[in-house]
C-alpha cells in the first residue's frame, strides 16, 4: 500500500501537466469547434521563450510570467490571423489549419532559438519528506499552481460574463451572437488562455526533459486521450481523465512496465465501447 501511495505523489507533476494541457484543448474545442493539434507546439514555443530568458540570467518565475504573456499574444494571433478568417471552414479544415501551425512551428523554433537542446530548471530543488513518503518540491509546487489556476478558470466559467459567453458560444455560436455575446472576443480569449495554459504545462514538464520542438507532442496525445476518456461534453470530465491517466499508468507500470501503455489504451477503448461519450459525457439529443 505504501508503494501505491508514493506512486500517487510521484504522479503529481504529470497530473498537473496533463490537466493544464487538457483544459487548453477543451477551451478551444468548446469555442472554436475544433480539436487543436497545435496545442503542444504552441506550448513548446512558450517554453523555449522561458528557457531563453533563464539562460540570459532571468529569474525562473519572471521568465515564466513573460513567456505566458508571449503565449497569450501567440494565441490571439492564431485566432485573429487564421481561425477568424477561416470560420466558415468545416471541422476537418480547421484541424488541418492546426496541423499546418504544427509544421510551421517545427521549422520556426530551431531557426529562432537554435538547434541545440535547451532545458528549464525546476521550480524548487529537494524534497518534502513525510515519514517514508517523499514528494519532490517541484511536483508539489506544480500541483499547487495547477489547482489554483484550474479553480480560477472554473470559477470564471461559472460566475463571470466571460464564462457565460463561453458556455453560450459552446452551446450555439450563432444564437449567442444573436443574443449579443461578443463571440470573437470569447474565442480570442480562449485561444490566449489555451496557449498560456500550454506554456505553463510545458515549463513544468521542461524541468524533467530536454526541450525540442516536439517534446510536448506526447503530452498533447495524452491530453486528447484524457478528453476522450472524460468526455468532451463537459469541462470537468476531461480534467478528471487527465488526473486519472498518470496515476493509472504508474500503477500499471509498477506491475508490468512493458505493457503499461498497451493496457491503458485498451482500457480507454473499452470505456469508449461501453460509454461512447466518455465517463462524464452526455448524449446530446436534438429535437427536429
Amino acid at each position: 500500500m505504501n508503494a501505491y501511495i508514493q506512486m500517487f505523489f510521484s504522479s503529481w507533476m504529470f497530473m498537473s501537466v496533463f490537466a493544464l494541457a487538457t483544459m487548453g484543448i477543451v477551451l478551444i474545442f468548446k469555442t472554436s469547434g475544433t480539436t487543436n493539434f497545435a496545442q503542444g507546439s504552441i506550448a513548446a514555443l512558450g517554453a523555449y521563450f522561458a528557457a531563453t530568458f533563464v539562460t540570459k540570467g532571468w529569474n525562473l518565475w519572471l521568465s515564466l510570467g513573460v513567456s505566458v504573456v508571449v503565449a497569450f499574444a501567440v494565441g490571439v494571433l492564431v485566432d485573429v490571423g487564421l481561425f477568424r478568417r477561416g470560420r466558415s471552414v468545416n471541422v476537418i479544415g480547421k484541424q488541418i489549419i492546426t496541423m499546418g501551425i504544427v509544421m510551421i512551428l517545427f521549422g520556426v523554433v530551431p531557426m529562432a532559438f537554435g538547434a541545440l537542446p535547451m532545458d528549464i530548471p525546476p521550480f524548487a530543488k529537494g524534497n518534502f519528506e513525510f515519514g517514508q513518503f517523499v514528494i519532490p518540491k517541484h511536483y508539489a509546487i506544480c500541483a499547487l499552481i495547477t489547482a489554483g489556476v484550474l479553480a480560477a478558470i472554473f470559477l470564471a466559467l461559472r460566475f463571470t460574463k466571460w464564462g457565460l459567453g463561453v458556455r453560450a458560444t459552446a452551446s450555439n455560436e450563432k444564437v449567442a451572437q444573436m443574443l449579443g455575446v461578443n463571440t470573437k472576443m470569447i474565442t480570442a480569449v480562449s485561444w490566449a488562455l489555451a496557449a498560456g495554459l500550454g506554456t505553463l504545462a510545458a515549463v513544468m514538464y521542461g524541468s524533467s526533459t530536454v526541450l525540442n520542438p516536439a517534446y510536448m507532442t506526447g503530452v498533447q496525445v495524452n491530453a486528447f486521450l484524457a478528453c476522450i476518456l472524460g468526455g468532451f461534453a463537459t469541462f470537468y470530465g476531461p480534467i478528471a481523465g487527465a488526473l486519472l491517466l498518470p496515476v493509472l499508468r504508474n500503477y500499471i507500470a509498477y506491475n508490468t512496465s512493458a505493457w503499461a501503455d498497451v493496457i491503458i489504451y485498451t482500457l480507454i477503448l473499452l470505456v469508449i465501447l461501453f460509454k461512447p461519450n466518455g465517463l462524464f459525457g452526455k448524449k446530446i439529443v436534438k429535437k427536429v
